[in-house]
Parts: C-alpha cells; sequence; structure tokens
C-alpha cells in the first residue's frame, strides 16, 4: 500500500472514479496461475478492449468465436480491406504508417503524462510548472490533481495499459488490412511486450486501462467532464475480459526472452535521478541487477574516454575473485537502473573520481581506496 503522507504537491480530485478499481483488484487471492501462451496470443490479448468494438472490415467476435480474444483479426477480401482502411481514414485521419504513428504518439502518451505527475508526487519533478504558460500550467496542475485519485491503486504502473490497448489495437487493424507488413508490425509492438511485463495479473492490466481511459477522456473533454458516465462501459468491458477463461480469465502470459533474468524489466523503473548531469554508463554485477542483492561497496573511477561513462562501478561485496573475473557477470548498465536496484546510492553519486564506499550496518561510509594503476 503507497503512503501517500509522504508524498509532495499530492492533491488528489475526488471524482468517486478510484472505488471500482480498487475493488477490481481487491480479490488476490482468487487470481489463476499464469498459463504461458505464444507471443502472437499475448498480442491479441493485450487488445481485448479494442478486439469488442465492431469495425468494418473485421469479423466480430461473434464471429471469430472462441479465438476471438487470441488471435489476430484478418481482413481476407479486397472489400474488407478498402473497408478497414476508410475505418483508420474516417476516425483517426490514419492513411499510412507515417499517419498511424503519429496518431499513436500523439493521442497514446497518458503513461508518459503520469510519470511526470509521479516525478512531483513523490518529489523528483522533471521540470518547474511555473516555467509554463499561465494556461499551460492551469492544465498541467488540473491534469496532474485529476490523476492523483488513482496513484494510491495503480502506483508505478499508472495509465500503461490504456497506451499499450489502444496503441495495439491500431496496430492489429494496420496489419490486418496490409497497411503495415509483419516484420514491421513486429517491431513496433515489440516493445510494448516489454512495457506489459510490468503487470503481473491481468486485473493489474485491467485498473491500470481503466484509470488511463478516464485520464484521456478527461485530457481530450475537462470542459464538458463526460468521463464519469463513461466509466461502467470500461469496467464492463474489462470485467467480461477478466470472466472469460478464452481471453484474461484464462491467465495467459507470453514472457519474452532475455540476455537474463534481470530484477526490473524497464517500464518497471522510475527515473531517480531527473537533474543528474553527464554520463550515465556504469558497471555493475549480476549479484545487483539480477539477484537483487544491495550494493555493498563501490567506487569511482577515472571515466573511460569515448564512452558515456560516469566511472561508477558496483558490488554486493560478497562476489569472489573468480566471480568477478568472469565478464559475463558484470553489465555495463545505466546509473538510474543501479538506483532502482538500491535508491541508498543516490547521495553517493556526486562523490568525485577516486571515491569508494562500503556499507556497514546499513549505512554506507568512505573508505581509501587507490585505483590500480595501467
Amino acid at each position: 500500500m503507497i503512503d501517500v503522507s509522504q508524498l509532495h504537491d499530492f492533491h488528489p480530485r475526488d471524482d468517486g472514479l478510484a472505488t471500482p478499481l480498487r475493488e477490481l483488484l481487491s480479490d488476490d487471492g482468487a487470481r489463476s496461475p499464469r498459463v504461458p501462451c505464444g507471443r502472437e496470443q499475448f498480442l491479441a490479448l493485450l487488445a481485448g478492449v479494442p478486439a469488442m468494438r465492431k469495425i468494418p472490415g473485421i469479423p466480430s467476435p461473434a464471429e471469430r468465436g472462441s479465438y476471438a480474444f487470441t488471435t489476430l483479426p484478418e481482413c481476407k477480401t479486397p472489400v474488407e480491406i478498402a473497408s478497414c482502411k476508410a475505418h483508420l481514414k474516417q476516425l483517426y485521419d490514419i492513411s499510412d504508417r507515417r499517419s498511424l504513428l503519429e496518431f499513436c504518439g500523439r493521442d497514446f502518451r497518458c503513461h508518459a503524462n503520469y510519470l511526470d505527475f509521479e516525478g512531483f508526487w513523490e518529489g523528483r519533478p522533471a521540470f518547474d510548472p511555473d516555467e509554463l504558460r499561465p494556461e499551460a500550467r492551469d492544465f498541467f496542475l488540473s491534469a496532474r490533481d485529476f490523476a492523483a485519485q488513482f496513484y494510491p491503486i495503480v502506483g508505478h504502473l499508472g495509465f500503461m495499459a490504456w497506451d499499450i490497448s489502444e496503441t495495439v489495437g491500431l496496430l492489429r487493424l494496420a496489419l490486418a488490412c496490409g497497411m503495415l507488413g509483419r516484420d514491421d508490425f513486429d517491431s513496433l509492438v515489440n516493445p510494448l511486450l516489454y512495457d506489459a511485463q510490468a503487470f503481473h495479473s491481468w486485473e493489474e492490466y485491467a485498473a491500470s486501462l481503466v484509470a488511463g481511459a478516464m485520464y484521456w477522456y478527461f485530457r481530450e473533454y475537462a470542459d464538458r467532464d463526460p468521463f464519469q458516465g463513461n466509466q461502467p462501459l470500461w469496467l464492463q468491458l474489462v470485467c467480461t475480459l477478466l470472466a472469460d477463461k478464452n481471453a484474461w480469465g484464462g491467465g495467459f502470459w507470453y514472457t519474452p526472452e532475455r540476455k537474463k533474468n534481470y530484477r526490473f524489466w524497464p517500464a518497471e523503473m522510475k527515473l531517480l535521478l531527473p537533474d543528474w548531469e553527464g554520463p550515465t554508463g556504469c558497471f555493475a554485477t549480476d549479484r545487483i541487477t539480477v539477484d537483487g542483492c544491495k550494493v555493498g561497496w563501490c567506487y569511482r573511477e577515472e571515466p573511460e574516454e569515448g564512452f558515456p561513462d560516469s566511472g561508477w562501478r558496483f558490488f554486493a561485496g560478497d562476489e569472489s575473485e573468480a566471480y568477478i573475473a568472469d565478464i559475463s557477470h558484470t553489465e555495463v548498465c545505466d546509473l538510474n537502473t543501479v538506483c532502482n536496484c538500491d535508491p541508498d546510492v543516490i547521495p553517493l553519486l556526486n562523490a568525485p573520481s577516486r571515491s569508494a564506499f562500503v556499507r556497514e550496518d546499513g549505512a554506507f561510509r568512505p573508505e581509501p581506496f587507490d585505483l590500480p594503476e595501467d
């Protein structure tokens, strides 16, 4: 549970929209274990809500039967292709790959907005809102307060599921009507597959999706406030999918392969160094980035020239000489990654080169360290 008493600039607007989402997540113990599935099946599931919409040229869920939410749609005739393309043009002004990506990048950035808000709430703002024009500043603060009502429920997951769902929903239509080739489609959806790994259940995905939908409606129609009447519809849609054993209720999940089983997926990490200036590269052992150990010893040497190197090297402190000698146990990573693994190192990072620190009794203390000569 998030302790909101520790937050900054946190003034939630109470529209009564958060309570149904809390109820959606209340049956943790009743969730079925994940059932491994294929990549394409998972992509179709991520777009489960868009799949429930009637789209010209695309068979309806009733026509597609039990595979409606686990297979990608396909336009099978020239008439169906033309109908789907006409739909994309009429509703979204999408006529080709460029306009498709422009629309998705412009309309489905709700989670990026949320991460800006989260930075303010958690005391790491990325900018000063007073530097905005008065009108823009007022809208930013209003949107931040609207989004705040969801923060205690969705946390860092924010509105990510809404952006994933809507983006995959449009990309699958572009694939179905031939606007995108298969290779192009696969490259565009791959980052979304990785983002989805931040969710631990379809219930979490559903809550994030509905919260994101409410924010999108607020952002688009703040002067008319129609979003309250829309929430029951969105809840009905996600609850239908959660109850369907051929959809989210089946617990199907796909996990992309990674070189190592890192502690965090990219979307799980927060921007903990918004004001950092200079190179962010560093070295850290797998004991930290994979095994989840705290940093026990670190030092900063002169950065390697020609690389975006900060000079920092991080160890858990229990690595053997043989472990360290095997370079497969050490990764070049971003300082922000190490900070997500162990936020305790953040106060150390501005120490000059030729600094070293060891953790004793849970706290870091400086220690002499002579860097080896080349």
